[in-house]
């Protein structure tokens, strides 16, 4: 039996310079803004728009985790506001903060979790295909 092995190129996700190869939104934009925002990143969760990463293993996990990671910022960016005295109670900020993104951030949590869980999934097939 001979086995081939392959160097990784900029090509293969798992070989990117970037610590993630997924881009979001930068910043605390306009209530309008961030919630087209979430839009985007929902439909591509649910398979509506393309996925960015390109890897039938690794695609759900890694977005998944980018875009939980970018919402846990969006709130974080808010909760500093609310804070210093910036954002009021009761504005649309908190509102949305409140609404929408607590339950995107479920929604992520729960795609990166999936995603993991199908990643285990090939990891232990492959195994048991080499193990033959």
């Amino acid at each position: 039996m001979s086995v081939t092995i392959r160097r990784g190129t900029e090509k293969d996700v798992q070989f990117g310079q970037r610590l993630t190869s997924v881009l979001t939104g930068m910043g605390l934009p306009a209530v309008d803004d961030l919630v087209e925002e979430l839009r985007h990143y929902v439909d591509v969760l649910m398979g509506r728009e393309p996925s960015p990463v390109d890897s039938p293993y690794l695609a759900l996990q890694e977005v998944a985790t980018a875009y939980h990671a970018r919402a846990c910022e969006i709130e974080m960016t808010i909760h500093r506001g609310e804070r210093e005295g910036l954002i009021p109670k009761g504005s649309a900020y908190m509102k949305f903060r409140t609404g929408e993104l607590r339950d995107f951030i479920e929604l992520a949590k729960k795609c990166a979790e999936l995603g993991s869980r199908r990643l285990t999934q090939e990891t232990l097939l492959a195994q048991a295909r080499l193990e033959r």
